[in-house]
């Protein structure tokens, strides 16, 4: 068989490497050295077109060995940063699902649906610390956090990788580096936000991220913050950045044009902040955005947003995604209106118009007919937490709405006359 498949032509033996799951293409590769050769780019487009570090010292070092490599480096487009970490008490008998390992191995057809991380252990009467090394890797993080280590490395990183388009800083994932750092201390490192210890590292982290971005002065696609997605976002309070940082970032401006951020109007660690005043600080860090998707997670209840309508402008702005709140047709007509020389695709998302605050049919007519919007998508929407039904034009029946999408001016009228309230809605978030 071998002689055989050798024999192939070169091009041929390249798309059947892009065509096998990784574990396969990984037997591919030890075939023979001319089968290594030609699947390096199958390799570098399936394991390093995205990265997933964290903020640990030798995680970060084996990112820069692959940003020297002549197709590794060039290869990655994404760098997701893990808040992988270790707190002043280890993590006694807590199991971790990285839920967004599970999605993507499924995906690529390298795990069962379902399955846990299996080297992460549960019961802790099975844990067994080493304290030593536990301490030691302790000792270590709070140095590259206290000496700006962490940010140091992380502008190398970024300026090294020529193709580089989006950074992101997520939980889902289990970085490069944690599994061999869980087996020298015992225990599963943490990546949440529940303690005291979690959110300054948290903050200490978004702060290095940002100052590096500036720091390496290139041009940045997408600046995605997705920490928190299962149990509610970030505070925006952890996104304030103190004075000497701020300036920074002013004096070396961030060519940003894409940002998604999912945030949390409970997870508050200032109780006397101002949430919306913290969150658009944050936002205008970034003056020439043109794409800006905004979450909340947990659902803003009408608190929150109707500030946000009045005071949040882009001049630039070309797509809006707004993602899960209460508010009235004013409000979102208020925002809209404040960006219509420049938007031109809107999506909402578990977009709840309350009851007594307008409808849906009449926000569709004004959008139609005072802005120049493209492209309109709805998925989940409510209204007065209701759901929403449609009639297909010439037909009788109505069907719940999950998605729609508006692309020319008869889909407006059609959607306008098609939209109908029906029974009490079942909200998909959080909230």
């Amino acid at each position: 068989t071998m002689p055989t498949l050798l024999q192939l032509p070169n091009e041929v033996l390249s798309l059947i490497a892009c065509e096998l799951n990784l574990r396969s293409l990984l037997d591919f590769r030890l075939a023979s050295r001319h089968l290594n050769a030609l699947s390096l780019p199958a390799i570098s487009k399936r394991r390093f077109k995205i990265r997933y570090v964290m903020l640990q010292q030798h995680s970060l070092e084996n990112l820069i060995e692959i940003s020297r490599h002549r197709v590794f480096g060039p290869a990655l487009e994404t760098l997701t940063i893990c808040i992988e970490h270790l707190t002043e008490q280890p993590e006694y008998g807590r199991t971790i699902w990285h839920w967004g390992d599970s999605v993507r191995m499924c995906h690529e057809g390298d795990l069962i649906p379902g399955v846990p991380d299996p080297s992460l252990r549960e019961g802790s009467e099975e844990v067994v610390v080493n304290r030593p090394a536990y301490e030691r890797l302790l000792e270590d993080q709070k140095c590259m956090m206290e000496s700006g280590l962490n940010t140091t490395y992380l502008t190398q990183v970024i300026a090294a990788f020529p193709n580089l388009e989006t950074v992101v800083i997520d939980d889902a994932f289990k970085p490069w580096g944690a599994t061999a750092q869980e087996r020298q201390t015992g225990v599963p490192m943490a990546n949440g936000i529940e303690n005291l210890d979690s959110i300054e590292f948290v903050v200490q982290t978004l702060r290095g991220i940002i100052l590096a971005i500036a720091a390496s002065n290139i041009s940045l696609h997408e600046l995605d913050i997705a920490i928190g997605g299962l149990e509610g976002g970030i505070s925006p309070d952890m996104l304030v950045f103190p004075r000497p940082v701020l300036r920074y970032i002013q004096t070396h401006p961030i060519n940003l044009t894409s940002l998604c951020l999912s945030v949390s109007p409970r997870n508050r660690i200032r109780p006397n902040g101002e949430l919306v005043g913290d969150l658009l600080g944050f936002i205008t860090v970034f003056p020439g955005l043109q794409r800006l998707s905004l979450e909340f997670n947990h659902r803003d209840e009408h608190e929150h947003f109707p500030a946000i309508s009045q005071t949040l402008r882009l001049p630039d702005l070309r797509f809006l995604g707004i993602d899960a709140i209460q508010c009235t047709e004013s409000e979102l007509v208020t925002l809209l209106l404040g960006h219509k020389d420049s938007l031109e695709e809107v999506s909402f998302s578990l977009i709840d118009i309350i009851s007594g605050g307008g409808s849906w049919q009449s926000l569709l007519a004004t959008m139609r007919d005072e802005l120049s919007i493209r492209i309109l998508t709805m998925v989940n929407c409510l209204s007065a937490d209701k759901d929403i039904y449609y009639r297909e034009s010439g037909s009788d029946g109505v069907t719940y709405l999950k998605s729609l999408e508006i692309s020319e001016r008869q889909d407006w009228t059609d959607a306008i006359n098609g939209i109908t309230i029906g029974n009490s809605g079942k909200y998909g978030g959080s909230g």
